[in-house]
């Protein structure tokens, strides 16, 4: 049997698609309020996507969204009221400062095991942005938020194909 505990390293729950985006929309909407910045926002929902291990009963839930449109000190200071504010809402920090990149992002990883959710979120601050980057990258500083879930298994009967 595919798509088992020895595949993952867990056994995926079984979730219907909905329940899982419906999830993913309210983790995202906890994120975006402990922000608690007004500024330009990706419309992006919650997409589904296949599982490599078991691609016809498998899924996982993904919502990238991103925040724009307010000073870079603003932003800057969000990152550390979401560090703080994370754990209160459920979630695990298990990373919180500068990435390996050679502009240095704040990020942060953290993690909820209620719902069986990461998230990654970047300040990418166009301030550090390299000389040598493109320059599309490097005009607009932002926020960027990337939740995804762990495998989910569709309800016997049912395949991800299916929705």
């Amino acid at each position: 049997m595919s798509g088992n505990s020895s595949d993952l390293g867990y056994v995926p729950r079984v979730r219907e698609i909905e329940t899982s985006r419906a999830e993913a929309k309210e983790l995202s909407s906890q994120i975006f309020d402990a922000i608690g910045l007004k500024g330009q926002i990706s419309q992006p929902g919650p997409g589904v996507s296949r599982c490599d291990k078991d691609p016809k009963v498998l899924y996982k839930i993904r919502h990238p969204w991103s925040l724009w449109g307010v000073p870079e000190a603003d932003m800057e200071q969000a990152m550390e009221r979401l560090n703080d504010e994370l754990p209160k809402r459920g979630w695990k920090v298990t990373s919180y400062g500068r990435d390996s990149s050679r502009a240095k992002n704040l990020e942060i990883i953290a993690d909820s095991k209620k719902f069986d959710f990461s998230a990654n979120i970047t300040f990418m601050d166009k301030r550090n942005s390299s000389q040598e980057a493109p320059a599309d990258l490097s005009k607009t500083s932002g926020i960027v938020v990337d939740v995804v879930s762990a495998c989910f298994r569709v309800p016997d009967g049912k395949v991800v194909d299916a929705y």
